[in-house]
């Protein structure tokens, strides 16, 4: 039900499309496959998704990852259609915070929560990825290559996490999440402040 009344409020308050090259001159599949790296409120909320991928059990992973994965895809066409969602910045730090947080309490969620988390995670850094490209041919690419790049942050932070079995390196992946967490909600604060 939160679900819902979330996702009808972000489309209702859409609005045309517009953004930023995170690289001046690269625009394209090229700049959009940057862009997840590059954008900080991005690169911590992908690192967030990825950890909490990596806490799962093994058999959820592949269905949040595949959530995520159909959730960058909607997200591309809700921009396609000519809309984009103002401020959607505050969903990507929203989804940055939650997953931290996860990560940090470091339980399993139940799937359908988790699958959630991807969810808006996947549509929000597409939502806050609009290009300022005139060209539909040009936005679709940069779109695309924002898709690809979260997915892979995502696939490789879960990776590299996933072979994290000592008791220390999991308290360093909950210390991460914490700051991934306590990063976001600072930025949260001092944005909603204004």
């Amino acid at each position: 039900m939160i679900a819902a009344a979330a996702l009808a409020w972000l489309l209702i308050t859409a609005a045309p499309a517009s953004a930023h090259d995170v690289v001046p001159g690269v625009g394209g599949s090229l700049g959009g496959l940057l862009h997840p790296v590059l954008v900080p409120a991005h690169a911590l909320a992908l690192t967030a998704l990825g950890l909490l991928v990596a806490q799962q059990a093994p058999r959820h992973r592949m269905g949040l990852l595949a959530a995520f994965a159909a959730s960058l895809g909607a997200g591309i066409l809700v921009i396609v259609s000519a809309f984009a969602v103002a401020d959607a910045q505050y969903a990507v730090l929203g989804v940055a915070a939650a997953a931290g947080l996860a990560v940090a309490l470091a339980r399993p969620l139940l799937a359908p929560v988790a699958a959630l988390v991807g969810l808006f995670g996947g549509v929000a850094v597409e939502l806050d990825s609009a290009p300022e490209e005139i060209s539909m041919q040009r936005t679709f690419l940069s779109l695309v290559g924002t898709a690809v790049g979260a997915l892979l942050v995502v696939v490789l932070v879960a990776g590299l996490a996933i072979h994290l079995r000592r008791g220390w390196q999991r308290i360093g992946v909950r210390i991460v999440g914490s700051w991934i967490a306590a990063s976001a909600i600072l930025v949260l604060a001092l944005r909603l402040a204004r």
